[in-house]
C-alpha cells in the first residue's frame, strides 16, 4: 500500500478521503481535527467523524487514541510546539517582551481554533497528559525569560505570571473580535511596549 504524505490541514476535506498507511493515521487525524477546529466546528471533532473523513474505520482510529480527549491533547501538543518555536524566534529580537507578546498575539489571531483548544479544559487536565504539560511549560518558559531580564529568582513565578496574564489576556480578547485585527495588533504593540518600558525602569526587588 502506498504511503500518502501528510501536508497541511487544508489538504483534507469531506470529499477527499484517501487511504492511509497505518503509520500515517495519527498525523492524518490530527490534521483533519485542526482543519475542523479552524473552520469553527469543534463540536464535530470526534474520532468517528474524523475517521469517516479520512476513510478509515473508527476501530483503526481507536488503535491510536483512547478517545476524543486523547486525540485533542495530542493536537494541543502540536500547537504548543508551534507557539514555542514562534516565541523563541521572537525572543531573539532587541525588545523581547514586545516581540514575544506580538508573536503570541499573531499565533492566536492566525490559529483561533487551535488557540482555544490549547487553553481550554484540556490544559486544566494536563496532569493526565505529560506531553501536554511539558509543551505548555516550554511556551510559558519563553514568556518568563522574555519578561524577566534581571529579575531575582524568587520573583520569577509572580513576574512571569503577570507577563503571561497580560499577553494571554489581550490575545483572548482580540480573537473574539472585541477589537478588529489590524487595530488589535497596533494596540497590543503599544501596550507591550509600555509594559516593557515600565519593567526596565522598575527597581529590582530585594
Amino acid at each position: 500500500m502506498q504511503d500518502i504524505a501528510i501536508t497541511s490541514p487544508q489538504a483534507y476535506g469531506t470529499l477527499f478521503r484517501p487511504t492511509y498507511h497505518h503509520r500515517n493515521v495519527p498525523a492524518a487525524l490530527r490534521n483533519v481535527a485542526r482543519q475542523m477546529l479552524e473552520a469553527g466546528n469543534p463540536e464535530d471533532v470526534g474520532l468517528r467523524e474524523l475517521s469517516r473523513r479520512i476513510g478509515i474505520s473508527a476501530t483503526a482510529a481507536y488503535r491510536h487514541f483512547s478517545g476524543r480527549d486523547d486525540l485533542m491533547a495530542s493536537v494541543a501538543v502540536e500547537g504548543f510546539h508551534e507557539l514555542t518555536a514562534a516565541l523563541e524566534a521572537a525572543a531573539a529580537q532587541p525588545d523581547p517582551m514586545v516581540a514575544v507578546g506580538l508573536a503570541y498575539l499573531e499565533f492566536a489571531l492566525s490559529r483561533r481554533g487551535m488557540f482555544r483548544l490549547m487553553f481550554g479544559p484540556l490544559l486544566a487536565q494536563r496532569s493526565k497528559y505529560p506531553a501536554l504539560r511539558t509543551a505548555a511549560e516550554a511556551a510559558f518558559g519563553v514568556i518568563e525569560r522574555a519578561g524577566l531580564t534581571g529579575e531575582p529568582d524568587s520573583h520569577k513565578d509572580t513576574a512571569g505570571m503577570a507577563a503571561w496574564g497580560l499577553i494571554h489576556g489581550l490575545s483572548a480578547l482580540f480573537i473574539e473580535n472585541v477589537v478588529p485585527a489590524p487595530d488589535a495588533r497596533l494596540l497590543a504593540q503599544q501596550i507591550f511596549a509600555g509594559a516593557s518600558l515600565a519593567g526596565a525602569k522598575a527597581e529590582p526587588a530585594v
